[in-house]
């Protein structure tokens, strides 16, 4: 079975780095120096690593399924890693957890990232891409029997957030705009947690809220809570929405080990990407999801390779709506990018 792992692992790791390779030969031609791919020979481990034992501060959600696929089928074992995951309900905890050298690790939004390095000056480096939003993957939800059936009847009414301007609270502000809402008509409340929030609607503790999947079918199945809004729409359709994260000086102290465990999450991402079943076993094992709920959950997109210029996408939405300065409009998400 080790050898199976190996051979997998190498085989998705060979296709991954080939698409990549086409994309740059497309560049190349688009230039006018065109340049056919060619095969890449299966890359063999990293080796040489300054640390074998990482810990990730992950905040859980179906949009970390390349993380989890990567540990469940041995991807970072293979690459001579032994990998803890922590669960987080709050991405700011984690951002917290990499700065006090309590994880090495960071998996949580894009938003919180960017709050703390431009806000709080904290010198983060984005090493992977994890998720990109798709079609009734984070939905806004309501009580049962709620009378609230359209977004524009948030007005006057509570919305529960787990953090502070966070990816969740950036997502309503653009689909209130969208749909004629003033944000200042509704009352964003943060502190909760969102696998929580199906079951406090119940309670009547608030409106609404947003929730990603998976628990948004479990809380359809198990509340009768109801979606009001996909907020996949307008502009923040196919938005960048989680990604993975360490300081600068992690990066720069462990080089070896940053390779190793990006060159094995980008297989757990490939696999993640084209395998659904694979993915529906992740998160019955990772977030405890019944296999019946986990088979008809909706799924994100999960990027191989980090684009610094859709991730400029979530920088110019923030500026937007104030999360951080107009001055902040210049930054180039690409300096964060570590390479």
């Amino acid at each position: 079975m080790r050898f199976l792992n190996m051979r997998m692992r190498s085989m998705l790791l060979a296709s991954a780095l080939l698409l990549v390779a086409m994309a740059a030969a497309g560049c190349a031609s688009a230039q006018g120096s065109p340049t056919a791919p060619t095969a890449l020979a299966a890359p063999a481990p990293v080796g040489n690593l300054e640390k074998t034992n990482i810990t990730v501060d992950d905040f859980p959600s179906v949009d970390s399924a390349g993380l989890y696929i990567a540990e469940m089928d041995g991807y970072f074992a293979d690459e001579g890693l032994n990998v803890t995951i922590n669960q987080a309900y709050a991405s700011q905890d984690t951002v917290n957890a990499i700065e006090d050298g309590q994880a090495d690790i960071s998996s949580a939004d894009y938003v919180t990232y960017l709050d703390n390095e431009l806000l709080d000056h904290k010198q983060l480096r984005i090493i992977a891409e994890a998720s990109t939003l798709q079609p009734n993957q984070l939905t806004m939800l309501v009580a049962p029997g709620s009378k609230i059936v359209k977004v524009k009847e948030l007005a006057g009414k509570k919305i529960a957030v787990a953090g502070h301007n966070d990816i969740a609270t950036l997502l309503i502000d653009s689909l209130l705009t969208e749909n004629g809402v003033p944000l200042k008509a509704v009352t964003i409340e943060p502190g909760y947690q969102l696998p929580a929030i199906p079951a406090l609607l119940t309670k009547h503790k608030f409106d609404a809220g947003p929730v990603p999947e998976p628990f948004v079918s479990e809380g359809e199945e198990q509340f009768g809570v109801q979606q009001i809004a996909d907020l996949d729409q307008g502009a923040t359709q196919n938005f960048p929405i989680q990604g993975f994260a360490v300081t600068q000086a992690w990066a720069q102290q462990n080089p070896d080990t940053l390779r190793a465990f990006v060159a094995a999450l980008t297989a757990g991402q490939q696999v993640a990407d084209t395998d659904r079943r694979a993915v529906e076993r992740a998160i019955e094992k990772f977030l405890h999801v019944p296999a019946m709920a986990a088979a008809v959950i909706a799924l994100p997109d999960c990027p191989i390779s980090v684009d610094p210029q859709e991730l400029q996408r979530v920088l110019s939405t923030m500026v937007q709506f104030g999360f951080v300065p107009a001055s902040d409009s210049s930054f180039r998400l690409g300096s964060m990018i570590a390479g």
